[in-house]
């Protein structure tokens, strides 16, 4: 039986999850901005701003410029994934194989759960009124339904907002007359690359020899290739393990006071350390970064031989390596983030048993997870209260089991 796949994708999601919390934002031009200074940058905006030209990375200045009666709000992540988590509940109701692979878009495999493309679209319609109807109904979502991942997610991409649209293998070279850029995965780069080799247009692409485009791109180029004539070159996934955890923050007070960036560096190390006993993991790499004021800047990392599990021993190593920079000017940017993620180690060290630290940090994460963030945190966190604030973007994801059927978050 021939795979069909069904990718979903939630039009304008964070202003839509704002116009569906409030009535009055309805119809009207709305930006979900990081923060609303002016130089802060919009990261979503509702159908009707779109409409007069603000799109997602503009500034909060030029978005007032371009819509004087824009309704500009401060992203709340919390709200968010709160809404995705009962989107991706009805999601699980229609197969075992659900991939979240974003906050707002997520793939399903419906093999062997409906027999037909016509049933899928069905299923399709089915889960578009149950997100209205269950969850919000100023939420609107468009659906691509393909024989392969990579098609799916193109015919999402592609598909008018609100609407589903099915690409099968005897309709494909009918979508594939558009430009290069419109495909998932080929920026503007790519495509300069390509149109070297003479290639315009996806079906360009489709047409050329396969060994012609291994020579001048190497595997990238078998996979372009495949992908546009609907091979199947990568399955749904259930979820996604992290390979990396972090978080980084953009100083609103450029500063090289080393008292003001320890603290900030603390939050950092806190969040990072949260999601890393979230997900039950130790990390044995760790990389500090940080850019200054008027550019330039470092990235450093450190391998260790013994997990970091506990917000202290990630800023232990950060705040060693932020120690030994030459700060020359403030510093604008800070990030800390851990990588080779390992199962949590049940082994204790003879010289060096850290367990009580553990304990420490997870009753902190039970107490505010339960009451309401940093209700209790470090005393070197006090007054970051609006540093390095939630924020969440659109290749976040919220957890699900492995069943499908449960969500954790």
């Amino acid at each position: 039986m021939a795979s069909i796949i069904l990718h979903i994708d939630m039009n304008s999601y964070f202003a839509s999850c704002e116009q569906q919390a409030n009535p009055f934002l309805r119809g009207r031009p709305v930006g979900v901005c990081a923060y609303l200074s002016d130089n802060g940058c919009i990261i979503a905006s509702s159908i009707e701003a779109k409409e007069k030209g603000v799109k997602t990375g503009c500034r909060v200045k030029e978005a007032r410029q371009l819509c004087p009666d824009i309704f500009l709000i401060e992203n709340e992540p919390a709200k968010y994934r709160s809404i995705t988590k009962k989107i991706f509940a009805i999601l699980a109701d229609y197969t075992d194989k659900l991939e979240p692979y974003s906050i707002d878009e997520a793939f399903l495999d419906l093999t062997g759960w409906v027999k037909s493309f016509s049933q899928a679209e069905k299923k399709a319609l089915e889960i578009k009124k149950r997100i209205r109807d269950e969850v919000g109904d100023w939420l609107k979502a468009s659906v691509g339904l393909s024989y392969t991942r990579w098609l799916a997610k193109f015919a999402s991409d592609i598909a008018k907002k609100d609407s589903i649209l099915i690409i099968k293998k005897n309709n494909l070279n009918k979508f594939l007359k558009r430009p290069l850029t419109d495909a998932w995965g080929i920026n503007f780069s790519l495509k300069k690359r390509l149109n070297t080799l003479g290639i315009f247009n996806l079906l360009d692409l489709k047409n050329y020899p396969a060994a012609n485009l291994i020579q001048a791109l190497g595997k990238p180029g078998y996979y372009l290739w495949a992908n546009v004539n609907g091979l199947p070159i990568e399955k749904v996934k259930k979820q996604r393990e992290p390979k990396s955890v972090g978080h980084s923050f953009c100083l609103y007070k450029k500063s090289k006071d080393l008292n003001y960036l320890s603290s900030v560096l603390l939050k950092l190390c806190e969040k990072t350390g949260r999601r890393l006993r979230l997900i039950k993991k130790e990390a044995y790499t760790i990389r500090f970064g940080l850019r200054f004021k008027n550019g330039g800047g470092l990235h450093k990392s450190k391998r260790l031989k013994k997990g970091l599990f506990t917000t202290k021993s990630i800023y232990k190593i950060a705040s060693k390596i932020m120690e030994g920079v030459f700060f020359y000017e403030s510093v604008s940017f800070l990030a800390v983030s851990v990588f080779r993620l390992r199962p949590i180690s049940r082994q204790m060290s003879l010289f060096d048993d850290n367990l009580k630290e553990k304990k420490i940090s997870l009753a902190m994460d039970k107490i505010n997870d339960q009451y309401g963030q940093y209700l209790v945190y470090w005393g070197n966190m006090h007054g970051t209260d609006k540093v390095a604030r939630d924020r969440i973007g659109f290749r976040k994801t919220v957890n699900i089991n492995q069943e499908g059927e449960k969500l954790l978050n």
